[in-house]
C-alpha cells in the first residue's frame, strides 16, 4: 500500500478531513484563542450537555482498546492490529507533546472571564491541553475504520463521529480549537503511517507463510 493508493481508495474521507482542517485553520487564523472558543460555545442546554458528556467517551482510550479487542474476538485480526497500533502510536505522540507543552486549558485560561458554561459534574483539568488526546484517538480510530470499508461513502459516518468528539472537547471546556486540530492531524497521520507500514508487513508475513 502506498500513500497515493490509500488516498485514491479513500478520496471522500481524505477530502472531508482536508475541508475540516482548512476550516479549523481559518478559525485559528482569524480568531484569538478565547474568541475561537466562544465561537463554538454560544449556547448550552441540558440536552446537549448530556449528549456531549457521553459522546466524548468515543475518544477515550478504553473505548478504542475495547473496539480493537472486539475486532480481534470476531476474527478481524488485521483490523484489530491497525486500531490498536494507531492508538498506541498516536497516543505516545500526544502524551509526549502534552508533557513538554504545558498549555493552559479553558478552566485556567478563562478563569477571569465571564464564561458561564462550565458544566456541573465535568472534571476540568488545568494544563497539558495540547494536543487533545480524545480527538487524537477518535480520528485515528475513524481513519482506520474508514480505510477498512468496502463502501467508502459510509466513511463519512466515522469522520462525523470523530469531528463531534473534537467539538465535544471544546463544548465541555476541556480544550481550545488548536488542541483539537492538532489532535485530529496527529490521529490521521498515525493511522496513515500504521496502515501503510503494517499492511506491507502483514502481506509479507502472509506471503512467507504461504510459500513455506
Amino acid at each position: 500500500m502506498t500513500l497515493t493508493r490509500l488516498y485514491k481508495e479513500n478520496r471522500l474521507f481524505f477530502i472531508g478531513c482536508i475541508v475540516l482542517i482548512i476550516i479549523a485553520s481559518l478559525i485559528l487564523l482569524f480568531y484569538s484563542k478565547a474568541d475561537g472558543f466562544y465561537l463554538f460555545n454560544p449556547y448550552h442546554s441540558g440536552f446537549f450537555d448530556f449528549i456531549f458528556i457521553y459522546l466524548t467517551n468515543l475518544g477515550d482510550g478504553f473505548f478504542v482498546v475495547a473496539v480493537g479487542l472486539l475486532l480481534y474476538f470476531f476474527k478481524k485480526k488485521f483490523l484489530s492490529l491497525m486500531v490498536l497500533s494507531s492508538y498506541v502510536v498516536s497516543g505516545i505522540i500526544a502524551q509526549v507533546l502534552k508533557y513538554f507543552i504545558l498549555e493552559a486549558r479553558p478552566a485556567v485560561f478563562l478563569k477571569d472571564s465571564s464564561y458561564k458554561y462550565f458544566i456541573d459534574g465535568v472534571t476540568l483539568h488545568n494544563f497539558h491541553a495540547f494536543p487533545s488526546g480524545h480527538t487524537t484517538s477518535a480520528f485515528a480510530l475513524a481513519a482506520v475504520l474508514s480505510f477498512s470499508l468496502k463502501d467508502k461513502k459510509y466513511s463519512m459516518i466515522f469522520l462525523a463521529a470523530a469531528t463531534l468528539v473534537g467539538y465535544s472537547r471544546i463544548y465541555l471546556a476541556q480544550h481550545f480549537m488548536d488542541d483539537v486540530l492538532a489532535g485530529a492531524i496527529i490521529g490521521l497521520l498515525s493511522a496513515i503511517i500504521c496502515w501503510i507500514f503494517l499492511e506491507k508487513l502483514f502481506n509479507r508475513l502472509l506471503y512467507k507463510r504461504k510459500t513455506n
